[in-house]
């Protein structure tokens, strides 16, 4: 006859136990969320000196405000962004420059809406466009300027609401800042493109040209095109769009970032002699959350060597 063996260990010991464990684990999380929502909110603003050879000379110690990825959803209203750029006005830039990505999709209405949703996207054209018109009280005296991304829809839309606000489109297409007989190229690269040859053989290596790209995709092809009388067209590179990853844990990316995206992930690289800045942007892309990466605007001097 079997014999059943006594133990001291008490009936639901061991279910308690588990309940700790995982009351422990949502707490971790709950606070891990509450830490990423509050620097999801806290604003850095980045300073950097970039020194160009052949930076004409008027425009030593010019002053560049670079904002990428507003990314308007939620919590983060077209109020709240231009709040942002009315506090920024104290930095006094002599230029503005967006970065494109002025719009979010919000990931519960990802996954819970069918994509194309026509009232979501008056939504956002409604909230892009106040947005500009908030942009359109910022004072910078050499202009305002601003590109479009692949994930900006509506792009002729988008150019109609920003010269109506001041701010001057650079939707594949180039500008020239002026002081004196100086002159400052800038050029904006919207959308990932396979050729620029047209783009490059419009200067010649002394001129001195700042690209803003949408992203780090394009930067194969910029550095290996080549000017009207061969060589190296461009001074300095501004983009963003990878949101420095946006959640990083153990040193590894929670969002998918393309080949050169991580190559170029955040903050300052060379090549081929080229400063290159990658933003990590100053919104958040799917959901107001950052963990590993900050929410950040550059305030850059151009300084002639």
């Amino acid at each position: 006859m079997a014999t059943r063996k006594k133990t001291n260990k008490k009936p639901g010991k061991g279910n308690r136990i588990a309940m700790s464990l995982l009351a422990a684990l949502l707490l971790a999380l709950v606070i891990v969320a509450g830490f990423g929502m509050v620097n999801a909110n806290l604003l850095r603003i980045r300073k950097a000196e970039v020194v160009i050879t052949n930076l004409p000379e008027h425009f030593d110690g010019t002053t560049l405000l670079f904002a990428s990825d507003i990314d308007l959803f939620g919590l983060n209203t077209p109020d709240h962004a231009g709040e942002v750029f009315n506090q920024l006005q104290s930095l006094h830039p002599d230029a503005l420059i967006l970065g494109g990505d002025y719009n979010s999709t919000s990931l519960l209405d990802k996954l819970n809406r069918p994509e194309g949703n026509n009232d979501d996207e008056a939504k956002k054209l409604v909230a892009r466009s106040d947005f500009f018109h908030y942009i359109n009280a910022f004072q910078a005296p050499l202009g305002k300027y601003a590109i479009a991304s692949t994930e900006d829809t509506q792009w002729q839309n988008l150019r109609q609401v920003m010269e109506e606000n001041g701010v001057k489109p650079l939707i594949n297409e180039k500008y020239g800042l002026h002081i004196g007989d100086d002159t400052l190229w800038l050029v904006g690269i919207s959308g990932k493109v396979s050729r620029l040859d047209s783009v490059a053989t419009a200067f010649s290596k002394d001129d001195c040209v700042v690209v803003i790209a949408e992203g780090p995709d394009v930067l194969p092809v910029l550095l290996t095109s080549e000017a009207s009388d061969n060589g190296s067209w461009i001074d300095l590179v501004l983009c963003g769009h990878t949101h420095g990853g946006q959640i990083r844990l153990l040193g590894r990316n929670v969002l998918s970032l393309s080949e050169a995206e991580q190559r170029f992930r955040s903050g300052w690289n060379t090549q081929s002699g080229t400063p290159i800045l990658t933003s990590e942007g100053l919104g958040s892309e799917g959901i107001n959350l950052r963990i590993g990466t900050v929410p950040e605007v550059w305030l850059i001097t151009l300084r002639k060597a």
